[in-house]
Protein backbone atom coordinates (compact mmCIF):
# COMPACT_ATOMS: atom_id res chain seq x y z
CA UNK A 1 0.00 0.00 0.00
CA UNK A 2 2.52 1.81 0.77
CA UNK A 3 4.66 1.74 -2.63
CA UNK A 4 0.82 2.35 -4.42
CA UNK A 5 0.63 5.53 -2.23
CA UNK A 6 4.50 6.67 -3.14
CA UNK A 7 3.32 5.96 -6.85
CA UNK A 8 0.64 8.15 -7.02
CA UNK A 9 2.13 11.21 -5.26
CA UNK A 10 5.70 10.80 -6.13
CA UNK A 11 5.65 9.43 -9.74
CA UNK A 12 2.98 11.23 -11.55
CA UNK A 13 4.29 11.09 -15.15
CA UNK A 14 3.79 8.24 -17.58
CA UNK A 15 6.90 6.64 -19.64
CA UNK A 16 5.56 4.74 -23.02
CA UNK A 17 6.59 1.25 -23.23
CA UNK A 18 5.09 -0.69 -25.57
CA UNK A 19 1.06 -1.55 -25.29
CA UNK A 20 1.03 0.24 -21.86
CA UNK A 21 2.61 3.70 -20.05
CA UNK A 22 4.49 3.00 -16.79
CA UNK A 23 5.18 5.68 -14.35
CA UNK A 24 8.15 7.01 -14.06
CA UNK A 25 11.08 9.18 -14.83
CA UNK A 26 12.66 9.78 -18.59
CA UNK A 27 15.51 11.15 -17.78
CA UNK A 28 16.58 11.60 -21.19
CA UNK A 29 14.24 14.03 -21.50
CA UNK A 30 13.71 15.24 -18.07
CA UNK A 31 17.95 16.01 -18.06
CA UNK A 32 17.92 17.58 -21.45
CA UNK A 33 20.24 15.06 -22.71
CA UNK A 34 18.81 15.15 -25.95
CA UNK A 35 19.28 18.66 -26.08
CA UNK A 36 22.56 18.78 -24.74
CA UNK A 37 23.60 16.00 -26.69
CA UNK A 38 25.07 14.63 -30.04
CA UNK A 39 22.53 11.96 -31.54
CA UNK A 40 23.98 9.08 -33.17
CA UNK A 41 23.36 5.61 -34.43
CA UNK A 42 22.58 3.41 -30.95
CA UNK A 43 22.61 -0.32 -30.52
CA UNK A 44 19.75 -1.35 -33.37
CA UNK A 45 19.48 -0.30 -36.53
CA UNK A 46 16.50 1.52 -35.12
CA UNK A 47 17.58 2.85 -31.91
CA UNK A 48 18.84 6.65 -31.53
CA UNK A 49 21.44 7.39 -28.57
CA UNK A 50 23.34 9.89 -27.31
CA UNK A 51 26.90 10.92 -27.17
CA UNK A 52 28.16 12.79 -24.15
CA UNK A 53 31.99 14.62 -24.36
CA UNK A 54 33.96 15.19 -21.87
CA UNK A 55 32.71 18.64 -21.94
CA UNK A 56 28.63 17.77 -21.76
CA UNK A 57 27.68 19.23 -18.20
CA UNK A 58 24.44 17.45 -17.35
CA UNK A 59 23.17 18.95 -14.03
CA UNK A 60 19.35 19.97 -13.23
CA UNK A 61 17.94 21.00 -9.39
CA UNK A 62 16.50 18.01 -8.14
CA UNK A 63 13.58 19.26 -7.40
CA UNK A 64 12.82 19.59 -11.08
CA UNK A 65 12.94 16.51 -12.02
CA UNK A 66 12.04 14.61 -9.07
CA UNK A 67 10.04 17.76 -7.35
CA UNK A 68 8.30 15.02 -4.47
CA UNK A 69 11.63 12.98 -4.07
CA UNK A 70 12.16 9.04 -4.49
CA UNK A 71 9.67 6.63 -4.02
CA UNK A 72 10.99 3.47 -1.59
CA UNK A 73 11.03 1.20 -4.47
CA UNK A 74 12.07 1.96 -8.17
CA UNK A 75 13.84 0.36 -11.19
CA UNK A 76 17.22 2.17 -12.42
CA UNK A 77 17.46 1.55 -16.07
CA UNK A 78 20.34 3.03 -18.49
CA UNK A 79 21.30 1.70 -22.11
CA UNK A 80 25.35 2.63 -22.86
CA UNK A 81 28.18 2.26 -24.53
CA UNK A 82 31.44 3.06 -22.48
CA UNK A 83 34.51 3.69 -25.69
CA UNK A 84 37.97 4.90 -25.10
CA UNK A 85 39.80 6.35 -21.58
CA UNK A 86 35.72 6.27 -19.89
CA UNK A 87 36.22 2.22 -19.69
CA UNK A 88 38.66 2.99 -17.02
CA UNK A 89 37.11 5.65 -15.36
CA UNK A 90 35.20 6.51 -12.30
CA UNK A 91 32.56 8.31 -12.34
CA UNK A 92 28.73 8.35 -11.42
CA UNK A 93 26.64 7.58 -14.13
CA UNK A 94 23.87 9.13 -11.86
CA UNK A 95 23.46 10.65 -8.94
CA UNK A 96 21.41 13.03 -6.67
CA UNK A 97 23.30 15.29 -4.72
CA UNK A 98 22.35 17.29 -1.76
CA UNK A 99 22.49 20.97 -0.98
CA UNK A 100 25.86 20.46 0.35
CA UNK A 101 27.18 18.01 -2.56
CA UNK A 102 26.52 15.38 -0.67
CA UNK A 103 25.70 11.77 -2.32
CA UNK A 104 22.19 10.94 -1.74
CA UNK A 105 21.41 8.35 -4.04
CA UNK A 106 24.29 7.24 -6.96
CA UNK A 107 25.01 4.60 -9.47
CA UNK A 108 28.62 4.70 -9.98
CA UNK A 109 30.77 3.17 -12.32
CA UNK A 110 34.31 1.94 -11.39
CA UNK A 111 36.37 0.62 -14.87
CA UNK A 112 39.55 0.56 -12.24
CA UNK A 113 38.26 -3.18 -10.63
CA UNK A 114 35.22 -3.46 -13.62
CA UNK A 115 32.40 -3.02 -10.85
CA UNK A 116 29.48 -0.55 -10.29
CA UNK A 117 28.44 0.32 -6.87
CA UNK A 118 25.09 1.73 -5.59
CA UNK A 119 25.17 4.00 -2.69
CA UNK A 120 21.67 5.51 -0.75
CA UNK A 121 21.23 7.08 1.83
CA UNK A 122 21.06 5.60 5.67
CA UNK A 123 19.43 6.46 8.51
CA UNK A 124 22.45 5.05 10.87
CA UNK A 125 25.06 6.22 8.80
CA UNK A 126 26.01 9.17 6.64
CA UNK A 127 25.21 6.69 3.54
CA UNK A 128 25.61 2.90 2.21
CA UNK A 129 27.07 1.14 -0.37
CA UNK A 130 26.90 -1.93 -2.05
CA UNK A 131 29.51 -3.39 -4.84
CA UNK A 132 28.69 -5.43 -7.79
CA UNK A 133 30.45 -7.48 -8.89
CA UNK A 134 30.84 -9.11 -11.82
CA UNK A 135 29.98 -7.05 -14.54
CA UNK A 136 33.30 -6.75 -15.86
CA UNK A 137 31.82 -7.03 -20.15
CA UNK A 138 30.17 -3.48 -19.15
CA UNK A 139 33.16 -2.21 -20.06
CA UNK A 140 33.73 -3.89 -22.89
CA UNK A 141 33.00 -0.68 -25.58
CA UNK A 142 30.05 -2.35 -26.64
CA UNK A 143 26.32 -1.54 -25.55
CA UNK A 144 24.83 -2.92 -22.71
CA UNK A 145 21.59 -2.49 -20.53
CA UNK A 146 22.33 -2.03 -16.78
CA UNK A 147 19.53 -2.19 -14.55
CA UNK A 148 19.59 -1.80 -10.75
CA UNK A 149 16.33 -2.43 -8.60
CA UNK A 150 15.93 -0.81 -5.06
CA UNK A 151 13.30 -2.30 -2.58
CA UNK A 152 13.31 -0.69 1.05
CA UNK A 153 15.53 -3.25 1.94
CA UNK A 154 17.51 -5.20 -0.74
CA UNK A 155 18.63 -4.23 -4.14
CA UNK A 156 19.89 -6.04 -6.70
CA UNK A 157 21.92 -5.50 -10.33
CA UNK A 158 21.27 -6.86 -13.60
CA UNK A 159 23.51 -6.32 -16.81
CA UNK A 160 21.65 -7.62 -20.17
CA UNK A 161 18.75 -8.92 -18.11
CA UNK A 162 20.55 -11.63 -16.21
CA UNK A 163 20.70 -11.60 -12.53
CA UNK A 164 24.28 -10.41 -11.54
CA UNK A 165 24.03 -10.01 -7.53
CA UNK A 166 21.70 -9.49 -4.92
CA UNK A 167 22.24 -7.23 -1.32
CA UNK A 168 20.46 -6.33 1.58
CA UNK A 169 20.10 -2.79 2.74
CA UNK A 170 19.66 -1.08 5.70
CA UNK A 171 16.94 1.33 6.72
CA UNK A 172 16.88 4.52 4.46
CA UNK A 173 15.99 8.03 4.79
CA UNK A 174 14.05 10.38 1.95
CA UNK A 175 16.34 12.51 -0.16
CA UNK A 176 16.30 15.97 -0.04
CA UNK A 177 15.41 17.88 -3.18
CA UNK A 178 17.07 21.23 -3.30
CA UNK A 179 20.45 19.71 -4.49
CA UNK A 180 20.89 19.01 -7.75
CA UNK A 181 21.07 15.67 -10.20
CA UNK A 182 23.93 14.49 -12.52
CA UNK A 183 24.35 12.33 -14.72
CA UNK A 184 28.28 10.98 -16.11
CA UNK A 185 30.17 13.16 -13.31
CA UNK A 186 33.71 11.74 -12.21
CA UNK A 187 33.59 10.83 -8.74
CA UNK A 188 33.71 13.80 -6.27
CA UNK A 189 33.83 16.42 -8.79
CA UNK A 190 32.09 18.25 -11.35
CA UNK A 191 34.25 16.86 -14.33
CA UNK A 192 32.05 15.30 -17.22
CA UNK A 193 32.61 11.87 -18.66
CA UNK A 194 32.10 10.78 -22.31
CA UNK A 195 29.40 8.25 -22.79
CA UNK A 196 27.14 6.84 -25.07
CA UNK A 197 23.61 6.66 -23.55
CA UNK A 198 20.30 5.21 -25.14
CA UNK A 199 17.95 4.58 -22.47
CA UNK A 200 17.98 6.49 -19.13
CA UNK A 201 14.70 5.65 -17.10
CA UNK A 202 13.88 5.28 -13.53
CA UNK A 203 10.44 3.84 -13.28
CA UNK A 204 8.22 3.49 -9.87
CA UNK A 205 6.83 0.00 -9.94
CA UNK A 206 9.64 -2.19 -8.82
CA UNK A 207 7.42 -4.82 -11.19
CA UNK A 208 8.45 -3.19 -14.52
CA UNK A 209 12.16 -4.66 -13.77
CA UNK A 210 10.53 -7.93 -14.96
CA UNK A 211 8.58 -6.70 -18.04
CA UNK A 212 11.32 -4.31 -19.18
CA UNK A 213 13.72 -6.55 -21.28
CA UNK A 214 17.37 -5.98 -22.94
CA UNK A 215 15.90 -6.55 -26.29
CA UNK A 216 18.14 -3.91 -27.62
CA UNK A 217 21.19 -5.84 -26.88
CA UNK A 218 21.71 -7.77 -30.04
CA UNK A 219 23.67 -10.12 -28.44
CA UNK A 220 20.76 -11.18 -25.83
CA UNK A 221 18.70 -14.07 -26.60
CA UNK A 222 15.23 -13.81 -25.42
CA UNK A 223 11.89 -15.44 -26.51
CA UNK A 224 10.22 -11.84 -25.71
CA UNK A 225 12.26 -10.23 -28.41
CA UNK A 226 11.13 -9.19 -31.97
CA UNK A 227 12.82 -11.49 -34.81
CA UNK A 228 13.59 -8.69 -36.99
CA UNK A 229 16.39 -7.10 -34.94
CA UNK A 230 19.03 -5.77 -36.90
CA UNK A 231 22.71 -4.62 -35.04
CA UNK A 232 24.34 -1.29 -36.19
CA UNK A 233 27.94 -2.49 -38.20
CA UNK A 234 29.85 -2.29 -35.03
CA UNK A 235 27.85 -4.26 -32.93
CA UNK A 236 27.16 -7.24 -34.94
CA UNK A 237 29.27 -10.21 -33.63
CA UNK A 238 31.65 -12.07 -35.90
CA UNK A 239 32.70 -15.42 -34.56
CA UNK A 240 35.41 -14.90 -37.04
CA UNK A 241 39.24 -16.66 -36.37
CA UNK A 242 42.09 -15.33 -37.73
CA UNK A 243 43.78 -17.62 -40.00
CA UNK A 244 47.57 -18.48 -40.85
CA UNK A 245 49.61 -16.26 -43.09
CA UNK A 246 49.07 -17.03 -46.74
CA UNK A 247 52.19 -18.06 -49.22
CA UNK A 248 54.00 -15.05 -50.95
CA UNK A 249 52.44 -14.53 -54.31
CA UNK A 250 54.80 -14.93 -57.37
CA UNK A 251 56.42 -12.14 -58.89
CA UNK A 252 54.77 -9.91 -61.63
CA UNK A 253 56.02 -9.40 -64.69
CA UNK A 254 58.41 -6.50 -65.40
CA UNK A 255 57.52 -3.25 -66.44
CA UNK A 256 59.76 -1.22 -69.33
CA UNK A 257 59.77 2.35 -68.13
CA UNK A 258 58.32 4.69 -70.73
CA UNK A 259 60.16 8.21 -71.06
CA UNK A 260 58.45 11.01 -70.17
CA UNK A 261 57.88 14.76 -71.72
CA UNK A 262 60.28 17.36 -70.00
CA UNK A 263 57.58 19.41 -68.79
CA UNK A 264 56.60 19.72 -65.06
CA UNK A 265 53.42 20.83 -63.94
CA UNK A 266 53.23 22.82 -60.95
CA UNK A 267 50.97 23.43 -57.92
CA UNK A 268 52.91 26.54 -56.74
CA UNK A 269 53.36 29.41 -58.89
CA UNK A 270 57.50 30.29 -58.83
Amino acid sequence: MEQKLCEESVCPTRIPVASRDEKGFELLLGMNIQKKAKKIPGSLILEAAYALTASTDITEDTRDIFPEGLPPSYVFIATLRLKGTSSRLTFDLWRVLSKDKEIQVAVTLSGKDKSVVFTTTSLTAEEQRVTFRGVQTLYDGKWHQLKVLVRPRQVSSFLDDLLIQEELLEPVEPIYINGETQVAKRRGTDLPVAVEIQKLRLYCDPHQSERETACEIYSVDDERCPLNRTATVDEEDCNCVVGPQGQRGAPGPMVRRAHTSSLVYSCTHT
